[in-house]
């Protein structure tokens, strides 16, 4: 009988033990590593045009897949984030076409945890360049084709974007 109660207590012991390094680890933080990646899309019921945005225009984007770590969520799907036009150019006379390409600047944390240094989640990553379509053999072919633009430039609304965490960043619990 004594070598039951001896296991049960080392076990009792050992379990308090990891409950209490745990406690510990979750006050200390956990890191969001350099090069981590996330998924990111722009709102799907608003369109992303060389009609709308010009250069420095700032763009929401939103977290497709939460972020985890050691099975941890520490940004929840659906957090908010930032891109910026790089380049932008609306459609024009002589059948140019409109072109627009955005960078991933940042995702807000949302959730159960935040940084603990930084406000934002910094983040890298580009769109390709989208360009319209070009009408430039109509316009040279009719007379009247100096009038006739090119077409807007424009984000798919089901593309989703991979983006790079810029650098490390420490979570921690909200209190």
């Amino acid at each position: 009988m004594m070598p039951s109660r001896t296991i049960r207590n080392t076990l009792a012991v050992t379990m308090l033990l990891v409950l209490a390094w745990a406690a510990v680890s979750m006050a200390a933080g956990i890191q969001l590593p350099k090069g981590s990646k996330a998924k990111v899309q722009f709102d799907p019921n608003s369109t992303v045009s060389s009609a709308k945005f010009e250069v420095g225009d700032k763009v929401p984007v939103y977290l497709v897949d939460p972020i985890v770590m050691g099975g941890v969520t520490l940004v929840e799907a659906g957090a908010m984030g930032t891109a910026v036009v790089t380049v932008g150019k609306r459609a024009g006379k002589g059948g140019k076409p409109g072109a627009l390409k955005l960078s991933f600047e940042s995702i807000n944390p949302r959730g159960p945890f935040v940084p603990q240094e930084l406000n934002t989640i910094p983040v890298a990553g580009d769109t390709p360049e989208y360009r319209g379509k070009g009408k430039k053999l109509v316009s040279y072919l009719f007379i009247f084709g100096l009038f006739i633009k090119g077409s807007q430039a424009e984000v798919p609304a089901e593309a989703t974007f991979e983006v790079t965490v810029a650098e490390n960043v420490r979570f921690i619990k909200k209190e």
